[in-house]
């Protein structure tokens, strides 16, 4: 595919899913498609579902990608982001089990099995290729539950989840380019355009919230990404923050639990400042430790998670040219 048609699937992404937020804000007004603003002193109702328009945009753009050039990749890079959407909007619907979401969040996994669709063979720098061939199957499955949970972990604040992931999309989409794997690095560009038209409406003070359809997709995307230009290694670290975000919430909360059946809260309001809480027993996550040392306001907050991730992508880049010089060596 020529980089015309690359750019015009990125530019019909973006505009779908600017078109849809807008739609989304204005229209959506049913009390289940609605949903709290919890840091604004005035707690506004908006629509929590506007994680379908960048849905939208971007499987749609990929559609017409898997159907101008075909291929297992393209259609997996479809199939499974396209099915965790579909359990996000349903916990967005209602509320699942805390045990029972993790068990559906395998089911995107499954496509990229069945259709053979990776390698098991993942390279770790310093080591080299390791094969893992039974093991590794398992693993694809464990990676979406993981990282659909990782993701919606900091998708706490107006414009956190487009903000933190924006530079892991950006950073995987060139190597993706350098590996040669052309249809997982147009992916990442076709969802990063899809997030800025949606961050449009999602900005600080948000008119849409991503919900659970949104952070289902984004982490969809990032692992198959991961998995088909087979970047596994290279995904994880810059996903640090996130991964590590959801590792404190379940420790300090001591488990897999709904954060709505807690009275304790990580942060408070006041006087519109997101205020770290000062009891120890209270959940630990990044936007209390950000907020830990003063009083920060919600836009602040999102662009200190932005910058972390933007540094775990740094992180990330190196070990990918560590790998490099690992392949040097071993020639």
């Amino acid at each position: 595919m020529s980089a015309p048609e690359m750019i015009a699937l990125a530019l019909l992404s973006f505009l779908l899913s600017l078109l849809l937020s807008r739609i989304i804000a204005e229209k959506i007004r049913s009390p289940r498609f609605m949903g709290l603003d919890v840091h604004k002193p005035d707690r506004p109702s908006i629509p929590k579902v506007g994680g379908i328009a960048f849905t939208a945009g971007y499987s749609l753009a990929m559609l017409v990608h898997w159907m101008l050039v075909g291929g297992t990749t393209e259609l997996v890079l479809l199939v499974s982001p396209l099915a965790a959407a579909a359990i996000g909007f349903l916990e967005d619907l209602r509320e699942l089990n805390p045990i029972l979401k993790p068990l559906l969040l395998l089911l995107p996994g499954v496509p990229i099995i069945l259709l053979s669709a990776y390698n098991p063979y993942p390279f770790i720098p310093l080591i080299g290729g390791i094969r893992i061939t039974l093991i590794y199957p398992l693993l694809v499955l464990a990676a979406y539950t993981v990282v659909a949970n990782a993701v919606n972990s900091v998708d706490v604040l107006n414009g956190s989840l487009a903000l933190s992931v924006l530079p892991v999309l950006l950073l995987l989409a060139g190597i993706s380019w350098l590996e040669g794997a052309l249809s997982p690095m147009l992916a990442c560009l076709i969802l990063s355009a899809a997030l800025l038209g949606f961050l449009r409406y999602n900005w600080y003070p948000a008119k849409i919230f991503s919900g659970n359809v949104g952070s289902n997709l984004v982490a969809a995307v990032i692992t198959t990404v991961a998995i088909t230009a087979r970047v596994e290694v290279v995904a994880l670290v810059a996903l640090l923050p996130h991964i590590l975000n959801e590792f404190l919430i379940i420790v300090s909360m001591g488990g897999l639990k709904s954060g709505k059946s807690l009275t304790a809260r990580p942060i408070r309001v006041v006087s519109g400042m997101i205020v770290s809480s000062q009891r120890i027993d209270d959940p630990i996550t990044f936007v209390r430790l950000i907020t830990s040392q003063r009083p920060m306001g919600e836009a602040a907050v999102s662009k200190s998670m932005a910058l972390l991730s933007a540094y775990s992508s740094a992180l990330a880049l190196l070990t990918y040219l560590l790998g490099e010089v690992t392949l040097s060596w071993a020639r």
